[in-house]
């Protein structure tokens, strides 16, 4: 005697099968495809070199040898602008982060020595933009460790406002 076949829950797990393996594969494109734009495969966390206060100072001013020409600094500031308006580094570019890509090559291109800071201890967003710039080909790139409260913490100069020679950066996010 054979077993009864219902044809309905039959019918059910073909459609059920058929319809796994393309979302299976779909969602493993969207995994892969994110990964990629993601970030630099070739940038991770164990590129960046993390300096505290002192040791940013003693390196930006440290004089060239004497056959080397001075190198120039700056500290770069990730934060919205707002952000940078209600206080920053004394000095410090505003580079927005969803900017840095189309903006950094017009605006850092005469630095030798590029500093990245956050507001606090352990801010992602120091971390990505340091990453970003690594990216975009600048080879001497730290991030400052500690943040902006770690620099002010230790006495150094901060500045409120925007700088009247501030270069002009859209106001919209360039995608």
């Amino acid at each position: 005697m054979t077993p009864l076949r219902n044809p309905i829950l039959e019918s059910v797990e073909v459609r059920t099968k058929k319809h796994h393996l393309p979302t299976k594969t779909l969602i493993l494109a969207l995994l892969a495809t994110c990964a990629i734009a993601a970030c630099d495969p070739n940038t991770s966390d164990r590129d960046l070199v993390y300096l505290d206060s002192y040791s940013v100072l003693k390196t930006i001013n440290q004089p060239a040898g004497t056959f080397q020409s001075a190198k120039t600094s700056a500290f770069i500031d990730p934060r919205r602008r707002e952000e940078y308006a209600k206080k920053h580094i004394a000095g410090a570019i505003s580079l927005p982060f969803e900017d840095m890509t189309l903006e950094a090559q017009g605006l850092l291109e005469s630095y030798d020595i590029l500093v990245v800071y956050d507001t606090d201890y352990d801010d992602v967003l120091a971390k990505a933009a340091s990453k970003r710039l690594l990216e975009l080909g600048y080879k001497t790139v730290y991030t400052l460790e500690g943040g902006l409260k770690a620099w002010e913490k230790a006495g150094n100069e901060v500045q409120t406002g925007v700088p009247a020679n501030a270069p002009e950066l859209p106001n919209k996010p360039v995608i």
